[in-house]
Parts: C-alpha cells; sequence; structure tokens
C-alpha cells in the first residue's frame, strides 16, 4: 500500500472515531435530533476536508519520496552521479541533503575505483615491458656465454658488466614498485629527525662524484647562510634530491652546469635542481609525477629509468607535508624543486 493511501486511510479513520464519540455524546446529552445531524453532517464536512487537506498536503512529500525512489533505481544501475532536490518540509530537505552527501561519496568512490582499475591495467603493461626487456637482455648474454659465441676474456667481462648492469636495473625498479605499494598502503613509518640542509646536500653530492666526471657536468651550489635544520626522514629525502640530480645528469649536455640552491622562503626550505637541457614541454610538466609515465616516449635506457622516480619523490615529499614542482621551458632546461616544513605537524 502507497504512503499517500496510508496517510488518507488513517485521516478517514480518526474522522469516523470522532464522529462515533460525537454521536455518542450527543445521545448522552439528549440533544434534539435535528441538532445531532447537524452536528453531525458538520463533522462529517470537517472530516471530508481533512481528507482533502491530507490529500494535497501529502504532495511535495510523495514528490520527494518518489524522486528518491527514482534516483536509487538509477544509483542500483551504477548511475551515482544522482542527485534530488531538497526543498519541502525539514525532515525532506535533511533526506535529500543526507541522499546527496551519499550519492556524492559513492560516485567518488566509484571513480576512485574506476581509476583503480585503470591504473593496474596501466601498471600491468608498463612493469611487463620494463620487466620484460632486462630479462631478454639478460637471457640473450647469458645464452651467449652458454653457447660459447664469445671467444676473447676482454668480450666475456663486457658481456657479464653488461648483464650486471642489467640485473641493477632489474633489482631497482623491483625495489621501486615495493616502495610504491608500501606508500600506497601507508605501510612506511614516518619517523622525522633534524637534518642540517648543507650535510644533507653535502652526502648526495658525493654520491655523483664520478657520474659528474663521466658526463663532463659541473655541479654549482648555492646556499643562503643560517639555514635552520629540518625535521625530515633522511633516507627518504636524500632519495628525491638524488632522483632530482640524476636526471639532472642524464638531460645534461657536456659541458654544461648543474645549479643546486637552497634557501629559506618562510617557514619552509626551498631545494631546486636547475639543468641547461632541452627542457620540458608544458603538456608533459602537467604529468611528469605520474606513475610510469615519461617524457622520453621511446623509453630509452639511457635518458629514463622506469618512470617511477619522480612519482616516489612525489610521495616522500607529502609524507612530509611539502610541495614539489618543475619550471620548464623547452631549450633553456628545466628546475625541479621541492619545500619542507620547518616544522612537521604535532610538534
Amino acid at each position: 500500500m502507497k504512503i499517500r493511501t496510508l496517510l488518507i486511510l488513517a485521516n478517514f479513520l480518526s474522522t469516523l472515531l470522532i464522529l462515533m464519540f460525537l454521536l455518542i455524546s450527543f445521545v448522552q446529552m439528549s440533544i434534539p435530533n435535528e441538532s445531532i445531524l447537524i452536528l453531525t453532517i458538520i463533522t462529517f464536512a470537517a472530516g471530508s476536508i481533512s481528507a482533502l487537506a491530507h490529500f494535497f498536503l501529502t504532495g511535495p512529500l510523495m514528490k520527494a519520496v518518489n524522486q528518491v525512489k527514482a534516483e536509487s533505481k538509477k544509483m542500483s544501475e551504477g548511475q551515482f552521479a544522482v542527485r534530488v532536490s531538497e526543498k519541502g518540509p525539514a525532515e525532506i530537505k535533511e533526506l535529500g541533503s543526507h541522499f546527496n552527501e551519499m550519492a556524492k561519496k559513492l560516485d567518488h568512490m566509484f571513480q576512485e575505483v574506476k581509476r583503480s582499475e585503470a591504473y593496474k591495467t596501466e601498471l600491468i603493461a608498463n612493469v611487463s615491458h620494463d620487466l620484460r626487456t632486462p630479462i631478454a637482455s639478460i637471457l640473450s648474454y647469458v645464452e651467449a656465454l652458454q653457447d660459447g659465441v664469445v671467444k676473447s676474456e676482454q668480450e666475456r667481462n663486457e658481456y657479464l658488466e653488461t648483464i650486471k648492469k642489467e640485473s641493477n636495473r632489474l633489482s631497482k625498479l623491483i625495489q621501486e614498485l615495493f616502495e610504491l605499494s608500501q606508500l600506497d598502503s601507508k605501510q612506511i613509518p614516518f619517523r622525522p629527525e633534524t637534518v642540517h640542509a648543507d650535510q644533507l646536500v653535502l652526502d648526495v653530492l658525493q654520491q655523483f662524484e664520478l657520474i659528474f666526471k663521466e658526463k663532463q657536468v659541473q655541479p654549482e651550489v648555492r646556499m643562503e647562510n643560517g639555514i635552520p635544520s629540518i625535521p625530515i626522514v633522511r633516507d627518504q629525502i636524500m632519495r628525491v634530491l638524488s632522483n632530482l640530480i640524476q636526471n639532472a645528469v642524464a638531460h645534461s649536455p657536456v659541458n654544461s652546469v648543474i645549479l643546486l640552491r637552497v634557501k629559506q622562503v618562510d617557514q619552509s626550505v626551498l631545494f631546486s635542481v636547475k639543468d641547461q637541457g632541452q627542457g620540458i614541454t608544458l603538456s608533459d610538466q602537467k604529468r611528469i609525477f605520474e606513475r610510469f609515465y615519461r617524457a622520453e616516449k621511446s623509453r630509452n635506457k639511457a635518458l629514463g629509468g622506469s618512470g617511477l622516480g619522480l612519482a616516489i619523490a612525489k610521495e616522500f615529499i607529502a609524507l612530509h607535508h611539502g610541495e614539489i614542482g618543475v619550471r620548464s621551458e623547452e631549450g633553456k632546461g628545466s628546475e625541479f624543486w621541492f619545500s619542507l616544513p620547518l616544522k612537521q605537524k604535532g610538534e
């Protein structure tokens, strides 16, 4: 039975009960029959008017209920971008508000699921490609060594060196995937310690001494005096800074300069790494921190890794409640930067 029918039926029964009690009262009070008839007609008319009032006044209620019913059916069919009117009595407004909030949250969750599925599909495709390439290379060199194709000791050492490099590349990719998995599941602990920015920069640059010589690039450091120590997870921020320097080296021409700057900006410390390479297009800048995205579309091993380094860097900076970004102009180099707050939340 419909709600409106129930409400009208309840009104009719209440009117009938009132009429019965009035008749009993009239008889007990010895009121003349003519008066009883008039009072009965008046009571019946009032009940009829009340029923009509119920019918029309329940219109907005039924409209709201029917709208919720229709939109709920759409939601059951997978359409979550639905909304209902928030007009009418207070309870109906509240119902509409709660329904719209629920629909909004479900729509957001559904979009997240779709993005997650798309990410998983892309992840499988990219991981398959990036795993297959070094594995195929390792297998081919191992088979060449087993088949006796390599005759000289020098050539044999070159093959072994290539196998070592591909194995390291494979190991790095697996490690990065593991780190991303930990970041996604919030399993990486965040225990910051106080670190001096100058010591951090020095430790990172020492890792690149041989690489700078091999690539014939010159690092230049500009650091403000009096920069206070910052609360960070040392290994994570070293990874971020190392990744930016490594990318700068990979895209820098011979005999160029890589500029590393550190300065205090308000209540944060800003790090930036600027190269003199070819720069990054605007469209690539918008996506360069996405997982597996590479501005170098050919996936050239000489110019890029797995496409996960910047994505991991972004996650690490987010853990520190900082910001990361890039400024670049084609033909004029690129400048990657990140900022870290001088105080972490809760301190």
